[in-house]
């Protein structure tokens, strides 16, 4: 057993970065098109660590909001939350923008 677990530590690190996130195309509305930005989000800033990560993340975040035009109902009142969520929470730096969102909008940013 003991002799195994270094192996399992091995393979799970070797994971493909596709593993970080849920299947998009199970989600639907907000939810996937969070999990689609997230997911390019992650290519471009989950090399990144640290505070330089954040930073990336939320200037990408800033950068790519929701599209709100194709949603409607409930999906249409979340991504409309979420608009307004990034407009005030922009003065926050870092991490301290995604927390900013989570506590306003009560979702992730990120879909998970």
């Amino acid at each position: 057993m003991r002799s195994s677990l270094p192996a399992l530590a091995l393979a799970l690190l070797a994971l493909p970065a596709a593993a970080h996130f849920p299947e998009c195309n199970t989600l639907a509305g907000v939810g996937k098109a969070r999990c689609e930005r997230h997911m390019e989000m992650y290519r471009k800033c989950g090399e990144l660590k640290g505070d330089e990560h954040f930073k990336c993340d939320r200037a990408f975040l800033l950068a790519n909001p929701l599209q709100c035009t194709g949603f409607a109902g409930e999906d249409a009142t979340r991504c409309a939350k979420e608009i307004a969520a990034f407009q005030s929470c922009e003065p926050n730096a870092g991490m301290d923008f995604m927390k900013c969102v989570r506590k306003t909008t009560g979702e992730s940013p990120m879909g998970h």
